[in-house]
């Protein structure tokens, strides 16, 4: 049995684009240290006896080794199944008076670990890794003047470690890594003069990592995965025998301090998932035995030091995650062993440098998501080993060279979210290896090669082309050999049939066609396919009957056959997809009836089948779905009653029965739909009857359609406390009498949604009733007075018209120089009719700090009342900074629960008024932090929180045509209502993005710091991504209330 150093633990080469740490280290081999060999473990008990001429009973025993005169000297019983307490096998041990060295590692020893072992006469050597053992780390262990090797790693010890002994300790080698250890390092135990090894790793330390007094004999330091803080000490540099230093996944702060010049062993140099800033120090360079460097996941700026090309003993170099800038030296290149290299996620921008095909030994190579331009350098090809290419999420163009193709050891290309144009070389047929390809959202055309799949061993797994412009048949041998999981072709100009080989595909998890030309019908014959979760097959031309074999996909979660020619039935077996989420099949030609079987779907969320040929009832069960938020039947001839079957328990957000021949009456129970919040549609059907008093209970709904239908009677006052609605439609009806007091603004806004209802008065208090009744001959009567009044006033009114206009148009011309632009504004004034701007004036004393109740970047908020006693918030912004028309605009355009309403507004001079609703709550930021005591709350309200902004942002980015995005997500622009109800508000830095700002950049960074997701620490794309990312972390805050930044007023206190 033979043992050398080089067994020593190193980190496995990891991906970085995962950022994850070095894994748990393999149990060392302590005995390899070079003061105190690893004693031979005997292969049998004869070679044990025979070799060592022992002559004792013991001596036979497999795992001990015996002196010439037959004393035990050491015991290695590692991995044999051992359990129980050591502690009642110490005292035993202990009376060995040779027992030098005792391995007890990886069995299911339990209890603690006796503190007696140190008190063996002539124990040196003590491993007890990998069992079960619990409790603390024992004084006595440290403070042993005998121990030079001690090894407890993976166990389950607590507490914090014992001080070192300050006399002359003999200890060489520590390892108290994968336990549960608490607590500072103890200052001592770095000064220890004979210690060469040490490993806390993977524990639950705290405090700074410790002084390192002169000299220093350390060649192994771990000390990742704790919580260690602070900066790194300077007196590190005295331990200059270092070989290996690793302290990723903790929290240490500040600037690396440039003292590598005194570490010339240094061959493994980990510093990742820290907190450290600044440069990279440049002496690094000179570490010319430097064999992997990993800095992933801190927050280093400033470039990438050339002088890094000078190691030319690195094989691995992990860059990635940190906020470097300029450009990829091409002094990498110098670096002819390097086989895994990533400067991915940062800030780097310029051309990928030529000299980086000088790398020959590249296996993987991660450009990713940075702002790299140019083309791709045609040197890559050169790099026959390369398994691995990312440079996804950059600005690179220009076609892929055409070697590249032919490189066969490729496994994952990743070359996505570019401008790379060209076709797919036929070449790529020869990627044997190829595993995962991935090339959406280019500009690349043409046609694939039809034989990619068939060559590839084992097979592909994932292909992603969506958002090119490829055209042709979809190439069929893409499943061969059974690999394929996920295949993603949307939005492209695919055509032709669908391959009945990828349709029978059994590896199949995610297949994405949507929006091509996919024509023909699905093959009839689809075998069952088990693990099959997501199909979109949306906006193609496919045909046909919808396979009924696809009822038996159990795993299937999202169908979506939308905007094809399908007809038929909908196949009743559908109703056994227990797992099913959403199944759109709108937009066809499907005829027959609703399966009553898809009541069965208790898990669905999203049922879509609009605008078909459907006829027959609304099956109940259907109706009555509990996790049901979407229900889409809209367009179709559906008859009967619409079932008042709606319970309080149901999930309903949006209910579509529009455009069909339901009959009777508006069931009562839609009044029981507590979370419906979007649209409730009845419109052209043949309902009558009344409207029910109950649907007032529906106080989150937003839009209202109850038109062309033959309604009566009065519209019941209780539907005033439908406080959120944004639109109603009740036209055309027999609707009678008068509004609900509070739909009369509805009505003003939009009164073509009550038209075609002779009897309904839409009047205001102003202008109320009871005349409505009058006969036709009163009216006429005054109508003829009117005229003849008029009349002898024409001639006088076009002359002056005439005469007005002349002047009117030379005084344009000066005004216009003096006059404010504001888009979409009429004029410089609407209020409401109880608030002029003088009362907004006195309210506020005339704009005193007494009613400032916020300030943001752009504008400070006051709280002011009307005449009649109601509150509002008035924003005061300065229009020489440019952002009243952009927040006027977003705000005039959006309209939803979750989001601030615009009450009115108001220009003078250079100054802009905006009048908000008041919120009573103040801002999430406030009800988090800044209230004492602090306000209570409970897991509801925080989820109703989360969820209310999550809606607020959906709708700005998917239901808002164009997309807006508000790009300053944070909890102090989150206002909260009396009811806990959160409005996104703030939209001074928000960006309406219509199709001419798709593949817009900014170049300014926008946001708020802790907020901002990373990629907008640099030039990127204009994307909604980014209030997603701000989402989370107002997340985070709020199911953690810490603050996302901030002054920390002690090293434990923490930010997100």
């Amino acid at each position: 049995y033979s043992c050398s150093c080089s067994s020593l633990w190193s980190p496995p080469l990891r991906s970085p684009f995962r950022r994850t740490p070095p894994p748990a280290p393999a149990p060392p081999r302590p005995f390899c240290s070079p003061s105190s060999p690893r004693f031979p473990r005997p292969p049998s008990a004869s070679s044990a006896r025979h070799g060592c001429g022992a002559t004792g009973p013991a001596c036979a025993f497999l795992g001990v080794t015996c002196s010439a005169a037959g004393a035990v000297t050491a015991i290695n019983l590692s991995s044999t199944g051992l359990s129980g307490a050591l502690a009642a096998s110490a005292p035993r041990l202990c009376a060995l008076p040779a027992l030098a060295a005792l391995d007890l590692s990886r069995n299911n020893l339990t209890g603690a670990v006796p503190a007696a072992l140190a008190a063996c006469s002539a124990v040196t050597t003590l491993v007890l890794a990998f069992n079960l053992l619990a409790g603390a780390v024992p004084a006595e262990l440290l403070s042993s003047r005998r121990l030079r090797t001690i090894d407890l790693n993976n166990n389950a010890l607590t507490g914090e470690i014992p001080a070192a002994p300050s006399g002359s300790s003999l200890l060489v080698y520590l390892d108290l890594s994968a336990n549960s250890l608490s607590g500072a390092i103890p200052p001592g135990l770095a000064a220890l003069p004979e210690l060469t090894y040490l490993d806390l790793s993977s524990n639950n330390l705290s405090g700074p990592v410790p002084e390192f007094s002169a000299p220093c004999g350390l060649l192994y330091l771990s000390l990742f995965s704790n919580q260690l803080a602070g900066e790194l000490p300077r007196s590190l540099a005295h331990c200059g025998n270092l070989t290996v230093l690793y302290l990723p996944n903790n929290n240490i702060s500040g600037e690396v301090p440039d003292f590598f010049a005194s570490m010339p062993n240094l061959q493994k140099l980990y510093l990742g998932n820290n907190a450290f800033t600044g440069d990279l120090p440049a002496s690094i360079g000179e570490l010319l035995n430097l064999e992997e460097l990993v800095v992933s996941s801190n927050w280093f700026t400033g470039s990438v030091p050339h002088i890094i090309g000078q190691c030319q003993s690195l094989t691995l170099l992990y860059l990635n995650g940190n906020c470097f800038t300029g450009s990829i030296p091409p002094s990498i290149g110098n670096l002819s062993l390097l086989q895994m290299f990533s400067v991915a996620d940062n800030s780097l921008a310029g051309r990928i440098p030529p000299e980086i095909g000088s790398c020959r030994g590249l296996v993987e190579l991660e450009l990713q998501n940075n702002s790299l331009s140019g083309t791709i350098p045609p040197e890559i090809a050169e790099l026959s080993l390369l398994q691995k290419l990312y440079l996804f999420n950059n600005m690179l163009h220009g076609p892929v060279p055409p070697a590249l193709w032919q490189l066969t050891n490729m496994v994952e290309l990743y070359l996505s979210n570019n401008s790379l144009s060209g076709e797919i070389h036929p070449d790529i047929t020869r990627m044997s290896n190829l595993r995962e390809i991935t090339l959406y959202s280019n500009n690349f055309t043409g046609e694939l090669p039809q034989a990619l799949g068939l060559n590839t061993t084992p097979g592909i797994l994932r292909v992603d082309l969506t958002g090119n412009r490829f055209h042709g048949a979809v190439p069929p041998g893409l499943c061969t050999g059974g690999q394929l999981a996920i295949l993603d072709l949307g939005y492209n100009r695919f055509h032709g049939r669908f391959p009945s080989e990828i349709a029978r595909c059994q590896s199949l998890y995610r297949i994405n066609l949507n929006n091509n030309r996919i024509s023909g019908s699905l093959p009839a014959d689809l075998a069952t396919n088990r693990g099959l979760s997501y199909i979109d097959m949306s906006d193609n031309r496919l045909e046909g009957g919808i396979p009924s074999v696809i009822g038996s996909w159990s795993n299937l979660t999202m169908i979506d056959l939308s905007r094809n020619s399908f007809s038929g039935p909908i196949p009743r077996e559908l109703g056994a997809l227990s797992n099913l989420v959403t199944l759109r099949v709108s937009s066809n030609t499907l005829s027959g009836l609703i399966p009553h079987e898809l009541g069965n779907c208790k898990r669905l969320v999203c049922l879509d089948l609009g605008n078909n040929l459907l006829n027959g009832s609304l099956p109940a069960e259907i109706a009555a779905l509990g996790s049901l938020q979407s229900l889409l039947l809209g367009g179709n001839k559906l008859t009967g009653a619409v079932p008042d079957s709606f319970a309080a328990t149901q999930a309903l957000l949006e209910v579509q029965l529009g455009d069909n021949l339901f009959e009777g009456a508006i069931p009562h129970s839609l009044s029981n739909l507590q979370y419906i919040s979007k649209t409730l549609n009845m419109s052209s059907n043949r309902l009558s009857g009344q409207i029910p008093s109950s649907l007032g209970n529906l106080q989150d709904l937003e839009v209202l359609d109850l038109s062309k239908n033959s309604l009566s009677g009065p519209i019941p006052p209780q539907l005033s406390n439908m406080i959120s609605l944004l639109a109603v439609n009740v036209s055309f009806n027999e609707l009678s009498g008068q509004l609900p007091a509070g739909w009369v603004k509805l009505a003003a806004r939009s009164p073509e949604g009550f038209s075609g209802n002779p009897q309904l008065c839409v009047q205001s208090d102003i202008a109320p009733c009871s005349n409505k009744n009058q006969s036709l001959k009163n009216r006429t009567r005054n109508a003829r007075i009117i005229v003849a009044l008029l009349l002898p006033t024409l001639a006088i009114i076009a002359a002056s018209i005439f005469l007005l206009h002349h002047v009117a148009k030379r005084s344009s011309r000066r005004r216009s120089a003096r006059r404010v632009s504001i888009r979409s504004m009429d004029s410089t004034e609407e209020l409401p009719e109880d608030l002029t701007y003088e009362d907004i004036l006195r309210a506020t004393d005339n704009w005193s700090e007494r009613y400032v109740i916020g300030r943001g970047r752009h504008g400070t908020v006051y709280r002011t009342q009307s005449k009649l006693g109601r509150e509002w918030a008035v924003k005061t912004v300065d229009l020489s900074h440019g952002k009243f028309p952009v927040e006027m605009k977003i705000l005039n355009t959006v309209r939803h629960r979750n989001v601030v309403r615009m009450a009115g507004y108001h220009i003078r001079g250079g100054a802009g008024l905006i009048l908000y609703e008041y919120m009573p709550e103040g801002t999430l930021f406030e009800l988090l932090h800044g209230r004492k005591p602090q306000v209570a709350l409970d897991w509801t309200a925080r989820h109703q929180i989360a969820l209310g902004l999550a809606q607020g942002l959906s709708y700005l980015h998917q239901d808002c045509v164009p997309m807006i995005v508000h790009r300053d997500v944070k909890s102090s622009n989150v206002l909260m209502d009396a009811d806990m109800v959160p409005k996104l508000a703030d939209f001074g830095m928000g960006k309406i993005v219509g199709d001419e700002d798709a593949d817009a950049t900014v170049s300014v960074i926008v946001g708020t710091l802790g907020y901002i997701a990373p990629e907008h620490g640099y030039s990127t794309r204009l994307t909604e991504k980014s209030d997603v990312y701000s989402y989370g972390v107002v997340l985070l805050e709020l199911l953690c209330r810490k603050m996302a930044v901030g002054i920390l007023r002690s090293e434990t206190a923490l930010t997100l």
